[in-house]
């Protein structure tokens, strides 16, 4: 593995809310130093496949430097999604009270970058409900 350039094809993040915080003559440096770090940490090939078995907060990492690609969602599956989650209530293990619970889907669903990523937002709120709170 020497080059993710050779194994995957990148999105195009500069849109997303993620990068706008920083200068302008900067960001496209920063993001192809980020990229490089990310793939040299991985012990696999970067493909869909084997980045979306890794834990969500380096899946996380994926979206925002573009490894990963959420599915596009209309508003109505998106708010489909939403009513399946506040249906959903937290296992018991994860020590997370229902209205907590709520509240973190209320909050996923109403965040800046949202939009940018949604497929990583549903994988945390998964993982949110059952393993609880002090995961992330």
């Amino acid at each position: 593995m020497n080059n993710y350039k050779d194994y995957i094809q990148l999105k195009d993040v500069l849109n997303f809310r993620h990068w706008r915080v920083m200068r302008q003559d900067r960001i496209l440096e920063f993001i192809e130093e980020e990229r490089e770090k990310f793939f040299k940490s991985l012990d696999c090939e970067p493909t869909r496949k084997n980045l979306l078995k890794l834990c969500p907060l380096v899946q996380g990492d994926a979206y925002v430097l573009g490894f990963l690609v959420s599915k596009a969602y209309s508003p109505e599956e998106i708010e489909e999604k939403k009513r399946y989650y506040l249906s959903l209530e937290p296992l018991p293990e994860a020590n997370v009270p229902i209205g907590l619970w709520k509240y973190k889907v209320e909050r996923t669903f109403r965040g800046a970058s949202f939009n940018d990523y949604p497929d990583w937002h549903f994988c945390c709120l998964d993982t949110y409900r059952k393993l609880g709170r002090f995961y992330f």
